[in-house]
């Protein structure tokens, strides 16, 4: 829930953001480009610590499958895909709210600029 409330709270932010520099008219899609780079999408997310621990366990299973026998996967392991999984979720549903947040303000000032522009006459 709480979670739910920040990613409300960041979309308000940004549409209530937009407004104040309609007169520069800024592309509503720029600030995606930097959320879209794995680099940033990732960071903070995946440590080398949850490297180590997929690699420990690629290991062990490798033995046990040599053995004719199953790896255990490791409590720790399954915790943090839990944990990457859900902050990822979190991030992509964050960044899907800016995406319709961007297509909507691209879309109210296509309309803005159409009604505008004087009718055509009529021949």
């Amino acid at each position: 829930m709480r979670m739910n409330v920040l990613i409300a709270g960041g979309v308000l932010g940004l549409a209530l953001a937009m407004p104040a520099q309609a007169g520069d008219r800024p592309d509503p899609f720029a600030q995606l480009d930097s959320l879209l780079n794995p680099k940033v999408l990732l960071q903070g997310v995946v440590r080398e610590e949850d490297v180590a621990l997929l690699f420990a366990h690629l290991r062990a299973a490798l033995l046990a499958a040599s053995e004719e026998r199953e790896a255990p996967l490791p409590d720790e392991l399954n915790r943090r895909a839990e944990a990457i999984g859900a902050e990822l979720r979190m991030r992509g549903t964050l960044t899907g709210l800016l995406f319709l947040t961007a297509f909507e303000a691209a879309a109210r000032q296509a309309v803005l600029e159409a009604l505008a522009e004087p009718a055509p006459a009529a021949r």
